[in-house]
């Protein structure tokens, strides 16, 4: 019995994805568990297994195309099974049209977007949907004037495309221009079957020439323009929520970490795995955690959740944009452990091989951006937590000590915590601070 490949929701997040690569064909035998398509959600790149054997009938989903989660994206059946109902259902579910033939077993390839209403046009949309024609195809001919009926198609399967109705254009219909903008397009290789004249009869005038001269040098200027979709439009849209939404409130203190890099250094001096100073970060904010509850805290589905275990997120950043790793129990591991764990945490991000549980169930984020020079900053709370600490850059500076007031040259360090202020108070997240800055310049409280 034929089922259908839903796109799976791989976190409590996630909404929609993105069918990045299919594995197999339509007609190739697939069996349960096999690996079929590779989809992009929010944080990475996952492979899709199928759920049952048989042979991949349909594609409904092609490569690029984002579908929320849990509608069909392909269907998996019989050899001779009829699925013609199951991809008029599947259509309909994802906003497609389909063309089905009486006996409803053989499904034209051809997907196009449902945008017409039935109408007196149904006739023409009829004959036009029996030849296989892209978007581009049709908007070019509408442009140019052209029956795409009439145009042979050089694309797979031959599809329309594009080029086959400008090289139709060139072939079967004079190009009415005047003088000076003939002149003009022979002197700067201005394609004249592109451009729609507004002079009489369709006449291409000098003023059409000039506006495509200035698209042509607007464009110039741009190095390069990519689509707003996938990650990074993911966690555009998650942070742009929690930013409006949650109302952000911040504290920020200088922290002395002398005695930190101190300990570190004789700690490290016959080791190959070195703990880093962010490890040790790490450390101590999980013990903060673990005392204080009341910033370890999400709010989910309108009510506030203190968390028993605190498990932080680290911050990395990737070319596609940022993605949180979480440190599972972080509140019960030494910080040798922890800086195993965030090693290869932070690896598995870099390869994109991160799994689901990997990244999600966090309570508490870290950011560092120490290491790009960057002094200060405020970050925004990653959803469903109630907090995130923003680190900056270790520089040396001049200070006033209290033990000696006199000035010395210490190693300081900028932190801000950025709190959910419908969840926690201003006192709440300054005395969580407080404690970090505590641990911190007294390191030798954490181990004793």
């Amino acid at each position: 019995m034929a089922e259908y490949v839903i796109m799976p929701k791989l976190g409590l997040n996630m909404d929609k994805g993105t069918v990045v690569k299919w594995l197999v064909r339509e007609g190739d035998i697939v069996k349960e568990q096999d690996e079929i398509l590779e989809i992009e959600t929010d944080k990475t790149v996952m492979p899709v297994e199928a759920q049952t054997s048989g042979v991949l009938r349909k594609i409904l989903v092609a490569e690029g195309e984002e579908v929320p989660v849990t509608l069909p994206i392909a269907v998996i059946g019989d050899k001779d099974e009829d699925i013609s109902k199951m991809i008029e259902e599947a259509y309909q579910k994802l906003g497609k049209s389909k063309i089905i033939e009486k006996n409803g077993s053989k499904i034209d390839k051809e997907v196009f977007p449902v945008t017409e209403e039935k109408s007196g046009m149904k006739l023409k949309k009829q004959k036009e949907e029996s030849k296989k024609i892209s978007p581009g195809a049709r908007r070019k001919a509408k442009e140019l004037g052209v029956e795409v009926q009439l145009v042979e198609g050089s694309g797979p399967g031959g599809v329309v495309i594009e080029k086959d109705v400008v090289s139709y254009c060139q072939n079967h219909k004079e190009i009415k221009v005047s003088p000076v903008a003939q002149k003009i397009s022979e002197r700067d290789g201005i394609n004249l079957e592109s451009i729609k004249g507004t002079g009489a009869g369709g006449r291409i005038m000098e003023k059409n020439v000039q506006e495509v001269l200035a698209k042509t040098a607007e464009i110039d200027k741009v190095e390069e323009k990519i689509p707003y979709t996938g990650m990074r439009k993911i966690i555009g849209d998650r942070l742009s929520q929690s930013k409006f939404t949650a109302p952000h409130l911040y504290f920020t203190v200088s922290i002395d970490m002398t005695n930190v890099i101190a300990l570190l250094k004789r700690y490290n001096r016959d080791r190959e795995k070195r703990i880093s100073i962010n490890d040790f970060l790490i450390f101590a904010v999980a013990k903060v955690l673990s005392e204080q509850p009341a910033i370890n805290c999400s709010l989910i589905d309108e009510e506030i959740v203190y968390h028993k275990v605190v498990n932080i997120g680290v911050a990395v950043a990737l070319e596609e944009g940022l993605i949180v790793p979480v440190l599972k129990a972080a509140n019960q591991k030494g910080v040798t452990q922890l800086s195993q764990e965030v090693r290869e945490l932070i690896k598995l991000a870099r390869e994109r091989k991160l799994m689901p549980e990997d990244y999600q169930g966090g309570t508490f984020t870290i950011s560092n951006l120490g290491m790009y020079g960057i002094e200060n900053f405020t970050a925004i709370i990653n959803p469903p937590e109630a907090a995130i600490l923003s680190v900056g850059e270790i520089k040396k500076m001049p200070v006033v000590t209290e033990e000696s007031e006199k000035i010395e040259i210490r190693s300081m360090m900028k932190a801000t915590v950025s709190v959910d202020h419908r969840l926690i108070d201003g006192a709440t997240a300054a005395t969580f601070l407080k404690q970090v800055k505590d641990y911190l310049e007294f390191p030798e409280s954490l181990i004793l």
